[in-house]
């Protein structure tokens, strides 16, 4: 079948919207109607190269649709169900999805751009293959997606609001409440106020900290930090270790959690110091692959007996958390509709990226359906 999709054909290039094919699924797959997609600070490191993709490459990874088909061998949706993606699948029979770790199964998570059985179903107008980029290709108007990276969600959400909980959100409250562990009156500090820091205040929040302090080196997140439950703001361009000290007699907070989009080594160092003695750092953005080292004196964690750790999307089990989270947001609990700042069509997707770049946004979302 034909549909429109964005496709990148090359690094620090805009996407084409242009009509391509897409084949039928096969064996465990299935064809969703994709009804929305946000715009993730990880769809721009993939456009940068911060992250390596393979093109040319349908992206999109935060996307929310309607079944239309089904291949061969899928036995939990069926045709009409509503579904947001999850960029970690999980085979549910390996030795670390029969422990629970879905995050870590050992065939389901990355790929090259083709399918779990090494062909592609995307292809453009002169017949190349195009990749499906995390296997989910959301930027497109449908979307062949394996079964496994698929959550079936009521039909009563709006899919342009919940499709956020495929990775930001999830990653964000599952960093607060999986990785951090926060309890009822934990003091918490969350470095970097986008999309994600937003979403561990609120986990924060609804994990019951007592004091939670966003940082942030732009002064006109304060309100929004706030507004998310955020009860202090440091600017990130002043001393932020002993502001954090001052606000804690001397101690530190009990839970750092490192959201900020680029992180280097300084960041991890003041997380540590920041953390006060028997608490858990917890690193959350992305570090360029060169930094390869923990930037800690380790005597220092033997003393105070911190923590150290990290997270790839919230912790080891997305599909279950999302439904977790879910439910927060239905109870009024989770303030999920207020992550949306904007909506764009399909064919305003490079609109939407340089509104990502320049911060303009908590999240984009591309709406390909708005009746859904």
């Amino acid at each position: 079948m034909k549909t429109r999709a964005a496709v990148l054909r090359a690094l620090n290039a805009p996407f084409c919207v242009e009509t391509v094919e897409l084949d039928p699924p096969r064996r465990g797959e299935v064809l969703v109607r994709m009804v929305a997609s946000g715009v993730c600070q990880s769809d721009l490191h993939f456009i940068t190269g911060h992250r390596k993709t393979f093109l040319p490459a349908v992206r999109g990874h935060e996307g929310g649709g309607v079944v239309e088909a089904v291949g061969e061998g899928v036995t939990r949706l069926a045709p009409g169900d509503h579904v947001i993606q999850t960029f970690i699948a999980s085979c549910g029979h390996c030795a670390q999805c029969l422990r629970g770790r879905l995050t870590y199964c050992l065939t389901g998570f990355g790929g090259n751009g083709t399918m779990l059985d090494g062909t592609y179903r995307i292809h453009g107008a002169a017949g190349e293959d195009i990749a499906t980029g995390s296997r989910l290709a959301a930027f497109s108007e449908y979307s062949v997606v394996p079964e496994n990276n698929l959550i079936a969600v009521p039909a009563s959400v709006p899919l342009s609001t919940v499709c956020l909980l495929s990775c930001g959100v999830s990653t964000g409250m599952g960093a607060a409440l999986n990785m951090a562990r926060i309890e009822p009156g934990d003091s918490v500090a969350v470095f970097g106020i986008g999309g994600v820091g937003l979403a561990a205040l609120q986990g924060a929040v609804i994990g019951g900290a007592g004091e939670v302090i966003a940082v942030d080196i732009n002064p006109a997140k304060e309100a929004v930090a706030r507004g998310f439950g955020a009860t202090r703001f440091i600017d990130g361009r002043a001393d932020v270790l002993q502001e954090i000290r001052d606000a804690s007699d001397g101690q530190g907070v009990d839970k750092v959690i490192l959201t900020i989009d680029h992180v280097r080594a300084e960041h991890i160092a003041l997380g540590i110091e920041a953390t006060a003695p028997c608490g858990v750092t917890v690193l959350v953005g992305a570090a360029d692959d060169a930094l390869d080292y923990i930037p800690a004196y380790p005597t220092r964690m033997l003393r105070s007996q911190k923590t150290f750790t990290a997270t790839l999307a919230g912790g080891p089990n997305p599909p279950r958390d999302a439904l977790r989270y879910l439910r927060l947001y239905q109870a009024g609990r989770l303030r999920l509709d207020d992550f949306v700042t904007r909506t764009y069509s399909l064919d305003d997707i490079n609109v939407a990226v340089e509104d990502l770049r320049a911060g303009k946004n908590i999240r984009g979302v591309i709406v390909m359906d708005s009746s859904a």
